[in-house]
């Protein structure tokens, strides 16, 4: 029988009395999977897994995607994306090292956006014993449920469009101005043409209804969205960032704290999520994250 503490206000819980390294029962991931779409983020401590594992225990949830960045993929096993600030005996960076500069949803940029993505921390950095590099995610539902009812009549039916190619240049951009100020130094690996038209723009609703939970949620994230469909450039600002503003409001966020070995999962279809860049080398950060291909938008 598993346990699971609800943390956050609307999102967030500790899943524990399971060892993700060995298969589960049918019955113990079932709960698994309920208490993960009711919490919309769920994490498990003290975690010790193979990629072999954690790539089992996430396809359990569908068919696992592989990141269009080929060179921050882990070797061998291509379904896990290395997020990390390490670097290889050469100096080049082994992943991304800048993933979460904004407030996202993983691959809410493709024609079947991710349902959930499963970070493992095997390494976390540390400052005078305080660890650094906290994740914050802000629950998409619970912030389309407190929208008065004017703006949710407002944006009802409108879509908006999420552009890899609109995220890569602003993610630039701001790297550009963030060395500029003295700030931390990132490896920028150029995409080939290839991997960009793999990644076309898509359109996707504003208001998404979730395809487990059936809840409805704001399907808009300031890394992705270029503009709104069939309104001005000034309109389509104007709403995305006062739905930008509302989705992050503290009620709606859990903020989490890292420890080695925690395997933590999010729901793409119900949360956004941003990393904090406080820490540089030489304090070490290296994670692993798997993702599942989710359903069209709708």
């Amino acid at each position: 029988m598993i346990t699971v503490n609800r943390i956050g206000k609307h999102l967030g819980a500790e899943i524990s009395g399971v060892d993700l390294s060995k298969p589960l029962a049918d019955d113990t991931f079932a709960q698994v999977a309920k208490a993960f779409f009711d919490n919309e983020v769920a994490f498990f401590r003290h975690q010790k897994l193979t990629p072999e594992q954690q790539v089992a225990f996430t396809r359990r949830f569908g068919v696992l995607e592989q990141h269009v960045r080929k060179e921050s993929r882990l070797k061998d096993h291509p379904e896990i994306l290395i997020i990390s600030n390490l670097l290889d005996e050469n100096g080049n960076a082994i992943g991304s090292q800048d993933a979460g500069r904004f407030w996202h949803s993983d691959l809410s940029y493709k024609k079947e956006p991710s349902m959930l993505s499963a970070l493992y921390s095997l390494e976390v950095p540390v400052k005078d014993g305080r660890v650094l590099g906290d994740t914050s995610f802000a629950s998409t539902t619970a912030a389309y449920e407190a929208l008065p009812a004017e703006t949710k009549q407002r944006i009802d039916g409108l879509k908006n469009v999420h552009s890899y190619r609109f995220y890569r240049s602003k993610n630039i951009e701001a790297q550009k101005q963030e060395q500029a100020r003295g700030g931390r130094v990132i490896q920028e690996h150029v995409l080939t043409d290839d991997q960009l038209k793999s990644v076309p723009d898509v359109e996707t609703p504003i208001v998404r209804t979730h395809p487990v939970t059936k809840r409805k949620g704001l399907f808009v994230n300031e890394a992705h969205t270029s503009h709104i469909v069939g309104v001005s450039p000034e309109e389509s600002e104007r709403l995305l960032s006062e739905l930008y503003a509302h989705v992050i409001k503290p009620e709606f966020v859990y903020t989490h704290h890292w420890q080695p070995g925690d395997l933590l999962m999010w729901d793409n279809a119900a949360v956004q999520h941003k990393a904090t860049f406080d820490y540089d080398l030489p304090l070490r950060r290296l994670m692993h994250r798997t993702t599942v291909r989710g359903t069209a938008a709708v």
